[in-house]
C-alpha cells in the first residue's frame, strides 16, 4: 500500500512539473557552444563549429537566437538549421525552422567568418506534456 501511495505521488509531481515547464525552463537551458575548427577557413575566412543544446527536460520550439554580423554566405549554411529573420544582416536568427529542440539533442552547425558571431539564446517557447 506505501508502495502504491509513493507512486501516486511520485506521478501527481511529475505531472505537474511539466504542466509547469515553463517555469521549469529557461533561456539558460539552451546552451550554446562554439569552437573553432582547426586548420579550416573558407574564403579566407576561420570556420566555427556551433553547438546549441537543450538541457531542459521539456522541449523548447521557435527557438531565436541574437546573431548580429552573421552571414552564412561564405558556407551556405542551411537555412532549415538557422536562418536569418527578416534577411541577411539581421540581429536575429532562428534555429532548427522554429522546430522542437528536444532534452538532451543538439543543433549544430558549421560556418566561416572574420569575426566570432555571439549566438546568444534570446527567446523560445517551452512545450512540456
Amino acid at each position: 500500500m506505501e508502495s502504491k501511495l509513493q507512486f501516486i505521488s511520485a506521478f501527481l509531481l511529475l505531472s505537474c512539473l511539466c504542466s509547469r515547464g515553463e517555469a521549469l525552463c529557461s533561456l539558460s537551458d539552451l546552451v550554446v557552444t562554439q569552437t573553432t575548427v582547426p586548420g579550416q577557413q573558407i574564403a579566407g575566412e576561420p570556420e566555427y563549429h556551433v553547438t546549441v543544446e537543450n538541457r531542459c527536460i521539456c522541449t523548447q520550439t521557435g527557438v531565436k537566437l541574437s546573431c548580429a554580423g552573421f552571414d552564412s554566405s561564405p558556407t551556405r549554411v542551411d537555412p532549415s538549421i538557422i536562418r536569418h529573420d527578416g534577411g541577411g544582416g539581421g540581429d536575429l536568427c532562428t534555429l532548427n525552422g522554429g522546430g522542437p529542440v528536444t532534452n538532451g539533442r543538439s543543433v549544430s552547425f558549421y560556418y566561416a567568418g572574420k569575426t566570432r558571431v555571439s549566438f546568444t539564446p534570446v527567446s523560445s517557447t517551452v512545450s512540456c506534456s
